[in-house]
């Protein structure tokens, strides 16, 4: 009977301690799932891809995010400005990628350091000028301004027609 007992107080005090562990985290507005690891605020890779320079030759293009599928051009971004940017998407096909032309992209940026989210940057993609930038497009761009309201991390979530396409973090100084 006495080992009935502990084992019971055990499983209860067992029991109790994980529900705790699980509303604290909650409260912290922090979901209580797998995916929320420090790797989700690495901010992401930088990769060059080669572009049509003014001569026409392809020369190296500096950009962050996720390589074929999402990336803003990787120069600094100011808080609270707006900072002209060019999001690139790669569709994974030639004839993917043409698909997202003249569609509407919007970003959501939230903060690490208070969780406060925004509308960073509404356009939409667009078609390139075929003199300059032959077909087949492995990739499409997006020209508009990217605007954050503080410093710290940021992580984006790019949706093109109210659809996530994806997420990059960056830091915003």
């Amino acid at each position: 009977m006495k080992n009935f007992l502990i084992s019971i107080c055990t499983f209860l005090l067992l029991t109790g301690c994980s529900s705790e562990n699980s509303s604290s985290v909650k409260q912290n507005n922090t979901p209580a799932s797998s995916e929320t690891t420090t790797k989700e605020w690495q901010v992401s890779p930088y990769f060059t891809i080669s572009k049509p320079g003014p001569n026409g030759k392809d020369v190296p293009f500096g950009l962050r995010g996720v390589k074929g599928k999402l990336a803003i051009v990787d120069a600094p971004v100011k808080a609270g400005t707006n900072n002209k940017q060019l999001p690139h998407f790669w569709g994974g096909t030639p004839e993917k990628t043409e698909q997202l032309f003249n569609k509407q992209v919007k970003i959501i940026g939230t903060s690490k350091e208070d969780g406060k989210t925004v509308t960073a940057f509404k356009s939409s993609i667009g078609v390139p000028n075929e003199e300059v930038v032959k077909p087949p497009h492995h990739y499409a761009e997006s020209v508009g301004y990217l605007n954050l309201p503080s410093k710290g991390i940021w992580k984006l979530d790019v949706y093109i027609e109210d659809n996530l396409f994806g997420s990059i973090i960056i830091e915003v100084q």
